[in-house]
């Protein structure tokens, strides 16, 4: 009891001490508005797919895997329009993002929409394989729709500041009016949902890659990260970003391009990568060091 509580005071006094912490905290606030301003865009879209035509010609991909693209809480496509000009200039043509409404349906409902636009689009195409990419919220529900769900001939599926360990506050959601279990039952720490990642947690061919933040005041890394190591999870740090700011993180977009070209084989990309490392870093060597194992 008294290691939970003192814990959180100590890594909060060890942020305070980096110099680094600040600039990062303004990052984020400068981020959330650049987002808020964004969002409207992301719903007059719609919700159909993306520059999607029959058949599986499309002359702006070189690449012929798609790229599911899923949203946090609150947000909509519109959150991915940095992560997805970095694809697209990389040749990944086929990339489409999915609107859902996470007030009306639990995270299994929503993972199911997940697996539907998911096989859409490898019919659409004519191909079987695919990535997905899932930010907050939407990591669950791609490690859900994966894991849970089975779905199949997913390649990549790369979660960002997504509670993999469920997240405290989520516990507490009913009491401010949010009663529906995607928006608190299911992130808490020990929810059914939870408890099926631990439960079902097996190799799959699927490579499961996850992105958290040592300044992320949403998401903590320490429940960022995919623990499971049945699942050979690569769980990369994404220093001195919060939960919004770390979508525009060139750092980040460059990473997920990396993982998606290295799993395509694509020319010039090798292997993919298992974390981001500062040149004269040594690797982590225990989970309290993860937050600080890399420089931006």
């Amino acid at each position: 009891m008294l290691e939970a509580i003192t814990r959180p005071i100590g890594s909060v006094l060890r942020a305070a001490s980096r110099p680094e912490t600040y600039p990062g905290h303004v990052r984020e606030l400068t981020s959330t508005l650049l987002t808020a301003s964004v969002w409207p865009a992301g719903w007059r879209e719609g919700d159909e797919p993306d520059r999607a035509p029959t058949g599986g010609d499309d002359p702006e991909s070189s690449v012929g895997t798609p790229v599911l693209l899923v949203h946090g809480f609150g947000a909509n496509k519109s959150n991915w329009l940095f992560v997805e000009r970095y694809l697209r200039q990389a040749g990944f043509g086929r990339v489409d993002a999915l609107n859902y409404n996470p007030l009306t349906h639990d995270v299994p409902a929503l993972a199911g929409q997940v697996v539907d636009r998911a096989r859409s689009l490898q019919e659409r195409y004519g191909v079987e394989r695919i990535h997905l990419i899932g930010h907050s919220l939407g990591g669950v529900l791609v490690r859900y729709a994966v894991q849970v769900h089975d779905l199949e001939n997913v390649g990549v599926a790369a979660t960002i500041s997504s509670p993999h360990g469920g997240i405290r506050l989520a516990r507490h959601a009913s009491w401010m009016g949010l009663r529906h279990p995607a928006s608190g039952i299911d992130l808490a720490p020990h929810s059914p949902v939870m408890r099926s990642f631990r439960e079902t947690a097996r190799p799959l061919p699927t490579r499961f890659v996850a992105y958290y933040s040592n300044l992320d005041l949403i998401v903590p890394a320490r429940r960022a990260i995919i623990r499971e190591p049945e699942l050979g999870a690569t769980n990369i740090l994404v220093k001195d970003h919060g939960h919004v700011s770390i979508m525009l993180s060139r750092r980040l977009a460059t990473s997920i391009v990396t993982q998606l070209g290295a799993a395509d084989g694509l020319a010039g990309y090798g292997a993919p990568v298992t974390r981001l490392r500062g040149p004269n870093e040594a690797p982590a060597t225990a989970e309290r060091d993860l937050p600080q194992a890399v420089s931006e």
